[in-house]
Formats: structure tokens, C-alpha cells, sequence
């Protein structure tokens, strides 16, 4: 349970940097490349909340699986990003930097796999 929760929070600090700090501040648009390391820490995240979920229920998951959540919270993440842009009036970043997203936040959930597989 305490990996729940430690990957929880994990997520929702994640969430509060991204949402709170670094969009009022404009970094993302400042800082083009932090968005590659926030893309792969929330994959991790999720991931690391997945297996976390796995452990306690005493079931395996399995790569595809994991891959499998990860994409639906990932294409959820990016139809949010995509409504804020166009409710802030920001121009859409392009199906190449919403691919490029996705898979930066798929290698950091493939990272957490391996790494917190046991």
C-alpha cells in the first residue's frame, strides 16, 4: 500500500509543477526540452503506479498491459494539453511534439518496468 501511495503523490507533484509552476511561469515555452524529462518522469509515474497496483493485488502485469494504461492516460493527458492551448489561445504544438511525447513518456514507463520488476 505504501507504493500506492508514494507513487500516487509522486504523479500529483508532478501534476502541481506541470500545471501550477511551470505553465503560470511559461517554461515550457522558454525551456523547449523540459518537457521531454516531464513526459518520461509521468510515464515512470504512471508506470511505478501501475506495478505498484500489480503488487497489491497480487497479480503480474505485464509489459503490454502497462503499455496498454500508460496510453490511455498518456492520449488523455495530450487532449488536455491540446484544450488548454486552444483555451488560452496558444497555437497547437503539432502532431510531431504529441508523438514525441508520447513516446518520451513511453520509454520512461518501459524504464520503470525493468527497473521495479521483480
Amino acid at each position: 500500500m505504501k507504493h500506492i501511495i508514494t507513487s500516487v503523490l509522486y504523479l500529483i507533484i508532478l501534476l502541481c509543477l506541470s500545471v501550477f509552476v511551470f505553465d503560470r511561469t511559461n517554461l515550457y515555452y522558454e525551456l523547449t526540452w523540459l518537457d521531454i524529462p516531464m513526459h518520461v518522469m509521468g510515464g515512470f509515474g504512471v508506470a511505478s503506479f501501475v506495478m505498484a497496483l500489480g503488487v497489491y493485488k497480487h497479480r503480474t502485469v505485464s509489459l503490454v498491459r502497462l503499455l496498454a494504461v500508460y496510453a490511455c492516460v498518456a492520449v488523455g493527458w495530450e487532449l488536455y494539453e491540446v484544450v488548454g492551448d486552444s483555451i488560452n489561445q496558444s497555437s497547437f504544438n503539432g502532431w510531431s511534439d504529441t508523438i514525441s511525447d508520447f513516446i518520451n513518456g513511453a520509454l520512461g514507463a518501459v524504464g520503470a518496468y525493468y527497473l521495479l520488476k521483480k
